[in-house]
């Protein structure tokens, strides 16, 4: 082999090795370089399940402010409700104490002040007054203008109760206390004499226009005077004082004449404090019928010669 061949050959040889190292070389980089493939690959898994849990937080967490939101209504709905029926819990008790307080004190009422109506509500309430057993009586307190306290001693409204009584029966007293009754010559003499009373008259005709009298210092006397009208006191209302005619006067039935004004008992059949014969008759009868024409009837004649369609007498002890 000549020189130049071996020095070509030798040539050769070294450019194969150097082909070889880099073959090993780009072998090594290829193995790199997938290597690295692979590992950008899970890279890009855990990105991309990064990014599906980060989506999952971000729809959990507005699940989460959206209940969140609807309990806080739901809360704040909760309080209001509760401030409301708390504040309805504090008007019941308020009214509770007040219906307390009204009850001890009209108990109190009644129990200081046991032989009259004053301190009582409108209604039936027994009462005592000496020398009586105790009896039940109609009291009337819901009249604006006359007050409270009273308590009704006669009553006209319908008809339904014929006052052409005996004596006995109007010394006793007779009649439904809900509606038309007298109360009793003795127990208006009782009530009277115990401690000074007042009288008041409501009266209403037949085109129902309403009228009073008023009388501040009523006294009945006892059996033995026939129930005199011993005194009336001074007169106050719009009605006319038609009784101060019967001022003294005794009470009289139609079997029970013993005084000329007596015989107008019989005459106009009732039971009256007659004075020739009257200017006003509260037990008169009842007219039913041509109520608009002058009648011997339910009558107070200082107002009206008509009938009247409702009469009411009342008495109420004197407040110091």
């Amino acid at each position: 082999m000549t020189q130049e061949q071996n020095e070509l050959h030798q040539t050769i040889k070294v450019q194969a090795e150097i082909i070889k190292s880099l073959n090993v070389q780009l072998l090594q980089q290829i193995k790199l370089s997938e290597s690295c493939d692979n590992h950008n690959h899970n890279q890009q898994n855990l990105i991309d399940q990064y990014k599906m849990q980060s989506e999952l937080t971000s729809k959990l967490n507005k699940s989460w402010e959206i209940q969140s939101e609807t309990q806080q209504k739901l809360i704040d709905q909760y309080k209001l409700e509760l401030t409301y029926l708390n504040l309805q819990i504090e008007s019941k008790d308020k009214q509770i104490t007040n219906l307390q307080t009204e009850n001890v004190k009209t108990k109190e009422l009644q129990s200081e002040q046991s032989s009259s109506c004053l301190g009582r509500l409108t209604g039936f309430h027994m009462i005592t007054i000496p020398k009586a057993k105790p009896f039940i009586v109609s009291c009337q307190s819901n009249l604006t203008e006359a007050g409270t306290g009273w308590t009704v001693i006669q009553r006209r409204k319908d008809g339904s109760v014929d006052f052409n009584r005996t004596w006995a029966e109007y010394k006793e007293g007779f009649g439904d206390l809900s509606g038309e009754f007298f109360l009793g010559l003795e127990k208006l003499h009782l009530l009277t004499q115990s401690q000074p009373h007042e009288l008041y008259i409501l009266l209403e005709d037949f085109a129902n226009e309403t009228r009073y009298a008023r009388y501040n210092n009523f006294v009945i006397g006892n059996e033995k005077e026939f129930y005199r009208l011993k005194e009336l006191g001074i007169y106050f209302g719009n009605a006319g004082d038609a009784l101060k005619y019967h001022k003294n006067e005794m009470f009289s039935t139609a079997d029970k004449i013993k005084h000329v004004p007596g015989i107008c008992a019989k005459m106009f059949q009732s039971g009256w404090w007659f004075a020739s014969c009257y200017y006003c008759n509260l037990n008169g009868k009842y007219a039913f019928f041509k109520t608009d024409e002058e009648s011997d009837s339910v009558e107070w004649r200082k107002w009206k010669r008509l009938p009247m369609k409702f009469a009411q007498m009342m008495i109420r002890p004197i407040s110091n």
